[in-house]
């Protein structure tokens, strides 16, 4: 049997036949069958249950602390790593930073199944003296052996441990095993009562505080940041901080905390995970204690109970649970491991009385009937023929847009929509989340670009709150339009719920729709705000162009090329686990996008319908326009690209829409800057057609002007 991770929350069981069993044909150089016999799960597994991680592609077997046989029936710990022998790493025994790292039940199926095919160097043999539940923990003592040896200490040192569970508890025992003084700090009462019978057998103190201070040693277990703070405070002059567990993400230290490392003279050790060598240094240490790793087994189960038992580990209250594969029923529920994708949404699911339908049906292709008039219009002014380029067509644009031989521009407005992004936990911009909510304090306090380029051009700004992460306080060029703090991290999970889509849609149509009903708008700019959109916008245009994740990903903010290859590798993640219909603008909207970006769709969906001129930005605002008009492509005679990114994805989702951009100025800062400067050309080639005089109205003759 096995147990499939086929999406978030979904850990499905399916009965593996003997038939079943990999050709050893089939098996790559240098990796070998084995048959699990006991797997631990790792609180890392009930995280990627519940979470995902950036390194895990669905369906993916998880499970990293086995213990397996080969066919000889000789038993082995497995380092759960396959490093590539060849990088500065590797070449000197620090293969757990490998750069070209494979983990077992990341990258690679793990030990949640009755059989795995392993790398043949990542097999540590046992002996047979050692319990098989027990060589389960050799894994994670491996991590803690990693830890001390970047400690320099002498006998009977203080040492201070934060959190108690199975990773704390295993770290005080090594400190004890060394001659070192453990002592845990556990803030949970239940917790240290859960673990009373191995403090009881091992004598290591366990407090919800203590008054000493001055350790010589601290070592963080637990992901709480208000622990690790603590644990900067109790660390003696001159002490040393093991940072062995990643803390919560997006939280915040204070820089007077921090300051205190420079004033005792504190140094910071970060640890990530271990060496085939730290495992083979776990035997022995398992072997002499043996009765108390067994105190830190919570149960051996059947591995049929690993899903109903992800909550238990995440709460972090319980100790270790092991799966025992000669536990196997005979009888295994048939579930189905073939991730099935919902049905996707389309226009026909929308309400009839929906905004959001009511506007996609009300949009009417660009009418042609004045082309040959304005065409001929333009060519009589007093100059060659075309010698005004892109001006004359954009001038003879805005009088089919306005229906009317004499276009103008009258009332012109620009929208930055800003929302927070949730593949920002997937390490893709060069700037943290918070900028988002930063930048749109700068906005309003007009002290951007785009305020700059809108004052010079007479534009009326406004920001529209989509999904910033922060509340902000009412302000006369603030629209709040929040449909949630920031989408969800798209790599593992949709972005949206179809919910959240109609909403952030309609939302940007009744940003624009409420403006144009105080004063009708004649051209709108769209323009956005919001750290990691360049990911989701290279992946919607990825989808619906069809070009490569790797062309179609850039730098965004201005990351460096490791990077770049990161954020690609992530971009075609999503498309693999999404398996998106390029056709389906909504559905591709829902999984990968945006709220601003659904924002900026909804708006050039309702402006299209009141037959208004709509400029796009940057690359993120190309793509939102994608969307809409993957949604509608009745749509594309309003549009105009106000500049060439140097995104270059961009270009693909213009050639896509057959849009070709106005100016090339080497911008890539979106916010609206672009669009704002082509607000600003639109206007002049409005004022072209209607000012310029004719050759009639000149008195000029024709024959005089040379091309």
């Amino acid at each position: 049997m096995k147990m499939i991770l086929t999406g978030l929350g979904k850990l499905e069981i399916e009965k593996l036949e003997i038939s079943q069993d990999i050709k050893t044909d089939k098996i790559e150089s240098g990796f070998i069958q084995t048959h699990v016999l006991c797997c631990a799960i790792c609180r890392t597994d009930a995280k990627m249950w519940e979470q995902g991680h950036r390194d895990l592609v669905f369906p993916r077997v998880l499970g990293h602390e086995m213990v397996v046989k080969d066919p000889t029936g000789q038993r082995y710990i497995v380092w759960p790593g396959k490093s590539c022998g060849t990088c500065r790493f590797c070449k000197t025994a620090r293969e757990n930073l490998c750069e070209d790292m494979k983990i077992t039940g990341f990258h690679t199926d793990g030990g949640f199944a009755s059989q795995a095919v392993l790398p043949h160097d990542s097999l540590i043999p046992i002996p047979n003296n050692l319990t098989t539940h027990v060589a389960c923990f050799a894994e994670p003592v491996g991590c803690v052996i990693n830890a001390f040896e970047k400690l320099t200490f002498e006998k009977n040192d203080p040492i201070l441990i934060l959190g108690s569970g199975t990773m704390g508890l295993i770290t005080a025992l090594y400190a004890q095993h060394l001659g070192l003084v453990p002592h845990i700090i556990e803030k949970n009462e239940a917790k240290i009562n859960h673990v009373a019978p191995f403090l009881a057998a091992t004598g290591i103190p366990c407090t919800k505080d203590t008054h000493k201070s001055e350790f010589e040693l601290v070592i963080n277990t637990c992901a709480d940041y208000i622990a690790f703070c603590q644990g900067i405070v109790k660390v003696g002059k001159g002490g040393q901080i093991s940072f062995f567990s990643g803390i919560s993400k997006n939280e915040h230290i204070e820089t007077n905390l921090l300051n205190l490392l420079h004033y005792k003279e504190a140094r910071l050790s970060g640890v990530y995970g271990m060496t085939k060598d730290h495992m083979r240094k776990a035997i022995p240490f398992m072997q002499t204690h043996e009765s108390e790793f067994k105190l830190l087994i919570e149960e051996i189960v059947a591995p049929q109970k690993a899903p109903q038992l992800m909550t238990k580990v995440l709460s972090g209250k319980y100790l270790k649970y092991i799966l025992d594969f000669s536990l196997t029923s005979a009888v295994l529920p048939a579930f189905a491991t073939q991730k099935i994708q919902p049905p996707g949404i389309s226009q026909e699911d929308l309400a009839p009385d929906s905004l959001c339908r009511q506007i996609i049906e009300n949009i009417s292709p660009l009418p042609g009937s004045k082309l040959a008039a304005a065409t001929a219009k333009m060519d009589d002014k007093t100059k060659p023929l075309g010698a005004l380029g892109r001006i004359e067509d954009l001038a003879v644009l805005m009088s089919l847009i306005q229906n009317d031989l004499n276009p103008k521009i009258q009332h012109k407005n620009l929208f930055v929509f800003a929302a927070d992004h949730g593949i920002t936990e997937e390490g893709v911009s060069a700037y943290p989340s918070e900028v988002t909510a930063q930048m749109v304090d700068n906005f309003l306090n007009g002290g951007a670009a785009i305020n700059v380029l809108c004052r010079h051009h007479d534009i009326e700004m406004k920001v529209v709150d989509m999904g910033v992460s922060r509340e902000f306080r009412p302000h006369p060029d603030l629209i709040i339009k929040k449909v949630a703090k920031g989408t969800r991290n798209f790599a593992i999970e949709d972005a949206m719920t179809k919910q959240q889509m109609i909403m952030a849609l309609e939302n940007g149509m009744t940003t624009f729709l409420d403006a144009y009903n105080k004063r009708p708008i004649d051209i709108v700019g769209l323009g956005e705000m919001g750290i990691g959109n360049t990911t989701s916008a290279s992946a919607i245009i990825s989808i619906i162009t069809g070009i490569p994740p790797a062309q179609a990903t850039g730098r965004g903010t201005g990351i460096d090329d490791k990077g770049l290859s990161h954020k690609t590798d992530v971009i075609e993640r999503v498309l693999a686990f999404h398996a998106l219909d390029p056709a389906n603008g909504f559905e591709v909207l829902q999984k990968i996008g945006g709220f601003e970006i659904a924002g900026i769709a909804g708006a050039v969906l309702a402006a299209a319908s009141k037959k208004t001129a709509i400029v796009l930005d940057g690359v993120i605002s190309t793509a939102a326009g994608l969307v809409a008009y993957a949604i509608n492509p009745a749509i594309q005679g309003y549009l105009i690209s106000g500049h060439k990114s140097v995104e270059i994805a961009q270009k693909a989702a213009l050639s896509h829409m057959n849009l070709i951009p106005l100016i090339d100025f080497d911008m890539r800062l979106g916010e609206g800057t672009g669009a704002a400067l082509a607000i600003d050309m639109a206007d002049a080639a409005c004022k072209i057609m209607c000012q310029m005089a004719s050759f009639d109205e000149a008195k000029v003759a024709r024959s005089n002007i040379k091309s």
